[in-house]
Order: C-alpha cells, then structure tokens, then sequence
C-alpha cells in the first residue's frame, strides 16, 4: 500500500493448529495478500482484529532517499478485519478489509481516512510431495470506498487488480518455511506486480515464531516529479523483513504480535511497524 508519498512529488495436534493460525498472520501492510500455503479443514477457519502502526520521515524519489518539511513524518494506523475459511479439505478462501488513518505532521497538513480495498483470494492445494505442499491461488483485490486514488497522502491507488499465487510450503515437525510467487494483474496505468514472500517458522509449546522477507518488484511504470506522472503510475517498489509471534491463550483465542522494517524502496516511504492482533478460531 502506497500510504503517503512527498507533497506533489492432543500435543501434536495443538501445535499443529497453532502453526496454522499464527503461520496465516503474514506481513500488515493493508494492500498486501500474502499467503504461506497454509490451509483450513472443510468448516473450519479464523477471524482476526489487528492493529498496526507505522510511520516514517524519508522516503525513496525514484530510487533517491529524501526528506520533505511538507510532509514531516507520516503516520499510519491501519485496522484490519481478516478471515479463512475452509471450504473442502484443500479448498480456503482468505479475505481482508482494512481501515486506514494516515497523517503526516509537516506544514502541509495532508491526511486521509475511511476504508480502503477488500480482498478476497481462493487458495487450492494442487498437490502434496513428501514434506512440501504446492498451493495454488487467485483472487481479486477493489476498493470499498470512493478514496481519491492519485494525491500525495492517499489510501491506496483505487484500482481494481486480479492477485494471482503459487506457494510451496515444506514442513519438518516444528519448524516450516514457504516461498510465494505472486502476479498482480493492475487496472488503469497502475503497472502490474510481482510480490515475492519468504517465510521461516517454529513452535514451541503455545507460542510460534516467525521471520518473514517481504519484496515487491514492478514492471515498469513512473517516478515521482516524471512528466505526466500519477501516484498509481508510479513504479512502487520495496523490500521488507519482519518478525512475528502468536501465542496461544487456548485452543480457540490468540495474540499475534509483530513489527517490521524497509530497508530499500523506489516511490514508496522509508516505513517501519509494529502490530498487534487478537485471534479466534471457528
């Protein structure tokens, strides 16, 4: 999600569901539908309330790292409805609504809020070889709200974009580790997308922790103060890690907590975040 730019320019089977609703809990940014190929049994699923804020004061002009006094520091506080439910035995269906309030504090005054773009996503297990799951899954990603998609401090570009996915997910005992291989097809001249997700987890007695890598990559499109240029034209890229524990309060209630930094962009901020999130499962 582009939130800002410069101003114009039994044992066994409680860790095994503990894995499976922790290792659903991927990267906050609200835009984001990244899977790690874990499933929900037919009838079965989760519902979470999370809370994430964020912020940074620099961020990447093309591929330059600058500061902007109009801008100051921008703030994000984005709360997210997410949910999976299990439609057949290789069968779920993932979705997430967030809301967005986004400020930045320099002269200009600019923010934005209200609710931002749901996303739906249906993802198939295709196969299963040895240890390694090979999930397949598509989706579609539009904004729920009439939020102006090309201003410096927005809540996304307001487009409508089909999210396709291929994960391979690989598990020994406690520990897993999935990779997903992503294609955003984007409307309007915002260019399409390739989000990459790397994941590493392990459980230890109710609580799994995780280490995530985040890169998003597009083809083609803008930069900032180009001729001509659009906030959704632009050519957003980053690079993201992460970390994340979920604790399991019982078998049916939990807490997820994380944070995460950039650590190289093109148009996009400088960004890093903590969250926190409350989880039950059906």
């Amino acid at each position: 999600m582009r939130v800002c730019e410069p101003v114009r320019f039994a044992k066994r089977r409680r860790a095994c569901a503990l894995v499976l609703v922790a290792a659903a809990l991927v990267a906050p940014a609200a835009r984001a539908m990244d899977l790690n190929g874990f499933l929900r049994a037919r009838g079965e699923g989760d519902v979470a309330l999370t809370w994430v804020d964020e912020s940074y004061d620099r961020f990447w002009v093309g591929t330059t790292k600058v500061e902007e006094p109009a801008l100051g520091e921008v703030s994000t506080r984005t709360f997210s409805l997410w949910t999976a439910y299990g439609l057949l035995p290789d069968l779920t269906l993932f979705a997430n609504l967030p809301y967005v309030d986004v400020e930045g504090d320099g002269f200009a005054g600019l923010s934005d809020s209200g609710l931002q773009d749901l996303s739906v996503v249906a993802a198939y297990r295709v196969a299963t070889v040895g240890q390694s799951d090979f999930v397949a899954a598509g989706g579609v990603r539009t904004p729920v709200s009439d939020y102006e998609g090309d201003a410096p401090v927005s809540l996304g570009d307001d487009t409508t974009d089909v999210l396709l996915r291929f994960v391979h997910l690989w598990r020994s005992g406690s520990f897993y580790w999935s990779q997903q291989l992503g294609y955003d097809v984007r409307s309007d001249d915002a260019p399409d997308g390739f989000p990459l997700y790397s994941e590493l987890g392990w459980t230890v007695g109710r609580t799994t922790l995780s280490a995530y890598y985040s890169y998003l990559i597009a083809d083609g499109g803008t930069d900032i103060g180009d001729p001509g240029f659009t906030f959704p034209s632009n050519q957003e890229e980053y690079q993201r890690a992460g970390a994340k524990a979920y604790i399991r309060a019982s078998d049916r209630f939990g807490v997820s907590v994380g944070g995460f930094s950039t650590f190289d962009g093109r148009n996009t901020g400088d960004a890093s975040g903590l969250w926190l999130g409350l989880v039950a499962r059906y």
